[in-house]
């Protein structure tokens, strides 16, 4: 509560007459550019509206997301679709429709290098667009999220999602940034007429959308059926920048290739990642890392071990052993890349560090966030160029607040 009320009080100081929050005052930042932390908007606002829906971009838009997400999955009928999960459980209503109940079943696939066992489901991959435009999405069941929308709106194409980026940038005059997640490739690509079915397609789409370019001849000639609506035209706007994720290391190193769009790696379960020698060769294709936000405060040895994953320590030593969580951001830093950790949840919910439930952070200091003001600005002073936020309103006041002290600090005020 104490957080909301100090983001009240400041916002309203701080918007300027467009409406947008304005803390352009030249100071340095620990960043790889040296300019303020980038917020990426999570999946939209999930803290308010339903996930990956219309009302979630547009409300993540006018709370001053610098990025906006999009999860994507493809359709059987091979339409790119807009959801978190590859199922689609749990935050729809898709249980309870009866035309579409014979599709539930188990699956098992490869994600970011870890099998993944999912049971009684709906899965998008065998579900085709009409079937999955049936479904209507709701806000997740947490009693301080608002449930007021749930079931007004449907599951998204990707060019839906593009269409409304390019909508946002137009009508409110301002750029976003678009960042799709290509969601377990090894699953949608099975069945496909090619291995890179999957990635192309999202390649092309984005081409269309003018958020993306080829820099390698891709096979184009097996989505002749993909139908791409015509653009409304920009009329002086401009297209904000654009950036590819995905926890599958080889798409990642595929999309580096085939486009000249920059590439985040996500990551969390490959140890081998978090040592020089892991760094040294996702730099090689990802022009960010972005890891689940404790390796930068328990550290990769101790959040593996708490996790129970297992790793040759043989290998880790030779790739220069892990390194400590306060050095991790310089050494990514000191390769040419940026960093975007996930995820910084709304200050209602726990934020999920080992080190609240008795691990031991491997770092010198200890370091344990108290609250979300602590939490974002440790992460702030660390350097992290992108981050992953849920309540966005509150992120931007606390990159406001820091942005105060940083002119403080530089300018001795």
């Amino acid at each position: 509560m104490r957080i909301l009320v100090i983001a009240m009080a400041a916002a309203s100081l701080a918007l300027n007459v467009s409406g947008f929050i304005d803390d352009t005052r030249i100071v340095r930042w620990n960043t790889l550019s040296g300019q303020k932390t980038q917020l990426v908007g999570h999946r939209g606002e999930k803290a308010f509206m339903p996930e990956h829906t219309r009302a979630s971009y547009w409300q993540a838009a006018l709370e001053g997301a610098d990025y906006i997400e999009p999860d994507l999955g493809l359709s059987k009928d091979g339409h790119l679709v807009v959801n978190h999960n590859e199922w689609l459980g749990g935050n729809t209503n898709v249980a309870s429709i009866p035309e579409l109940a014979h599709l539930r079943t188990n699956k098992t696939w490869t994600d970011g290098g870890k099998s993944k066992t999912v049971t009684n489901e709906w899965f998008i991959a065998d579900m085709t667009l009409a079937q999955i435009k049936m479904v209507r999405v709701n806000q997740a069941d947490f009693k301080f999220r608002p449930q007021h929308f749930n079931g007004m709106f449907d599951v998204l194409t990707f060019e839906e999602y593009l269409q409304i980026m390019r909508n946002v940038t137009i009508d409110l005059g301002r750029s976003f940034g678009v960042i799709p997640e290509l969601k377990s490739p090894k699953l949608y690509n099975v069945g496909r007429s090619y291995p890179r079915y999957y990635e192309d397609r999202a390649i092309l789409t984005m081409r269309h959308y003018g958020w993306t370019k080829i820099s390698k001849q891709i096979d184009s000639s097996q989505h002749t059926d993909l139908r791409l609506a015509p653009l409304r035209p920009l009329d002086g706007a401009c297209l904000g920048p654009s950036v590819w994720q995905s926890f599958d290391q080889d798409t990642a190193a595929y999309l580096s290739r085939h486009t000249f769009t920059p590439v985040v790696a996500l990551n969390q379960d490959l140890p081998w990642f978090f040592t020089p020698k892991g760094l040294d060769r996702v730099s090689k294709y990802a022009q960010v890392i972005s890891p689940w936000k404790d390796f930068f405060v328990t550290g990769a040895e101790a959040y593996y071990k708490a996790n129970n994953i297992t790793w040759d320590a043989k290998e880790i030593a030779q790739m220069g052993g892990f390194i400590k969580p306060e050095n991790l951001a310089k050494e990514i830093h000191r390769r040419g890349m940026t960093i975007s950790p996930y995820t910084f949840y709304d200050s209602h919910q726990d934020m999920s560090y080992l080190c609240t439930k008795g691990v031991k952070p491997d770092s010198k200091s200890g370091f344990c966030p108290k609250d979300k003001r602590d939490e974002f600005f440790y992460f702030f002073a660390q350097g992290m160029d992108f981050m992953f936020v849920e309540n966005i309103e509150e992120a931007n006041v606390l990159r406001i607040l820091y942005t105060n002290e940083l002119e403080r600090d530089q300018w001795r005020i």
